[in-house]
């Protein structure tokens, strides 16, 4: 059942890459398009600022969690490194289940708070001219959070069980 479980979310993360992939060619065609408007046609948009900062942050936090599940975050284990396999993977165990579960969890919780309220309220983005409702991308920002959790979740059982990809065994 476990294994079924951290199969899903393994899936979830892959699939959340493909959405960040596409907000990446949508955020070149919408660089791409005001730099036309702007510098061609002398007719800047009002909207390409908004879009392009939203997709940007999109395409980060969307990938988040399949780069932690490919084994690319950037790790600090030039110390570690040294250790039994098995003792790395009760380090990294235990430093995901006690620091950054409960950090991600938090942080998932607040930012659905925010999304929430930015629904309900129909929040408009208070920095920009051209005022897009905000709650969408408060969305992603809770869904990058909330995947990049249950990645952590996985990555800390496959840690316990000794049977994660990061490290170097024998």
């Amino acid at each position: 059942m476990i294994d079924l479980l951290c199969a899903a979310i393994d899936r979830l993360s892959t699939a959340l890459l493909w959405v960040s992939k596409a907000a990446l060619i949508g955020l070149i065609g919408v660089t791409l398009y005001e730099v036309v408007a702007r510098y061609i046609l002398n007719a800047p948009t009002l909207w390409s600022s908004d879009i392009g900062y939203m997709l940007n942050g999109a395409l980060f936090l969307l990938a988040i969690a399949y780069t932690l599940l490919s084994g690319n975050h950037i790790r600090v284990d030039f110390f570690s490194a040294r250790f039994s396999p098995r003792l790395q993977d009760w380090i990294n165990a235990v430093f995901f289940a006690v620091v950054l579960l409960p950090a991600l969890t938090w942080l998932s919780w607040v930012t659905a708070r925010r999304f929430w309220r930015a629904y309900e309220t129909g929040e408009l983005d208070p920095m920009s001219s051209w005022a897009p409702l905000i709650w969408p991308f408060y969305l992603v920002i809770t869904i990058g959070f909330m995947t990049l959790a249950l990645q952590v979740l996985v990555e800390t059982i496959r840690h316990i069980r000794g049977t994660s990809p990061q490290i170097k065994r024998g």
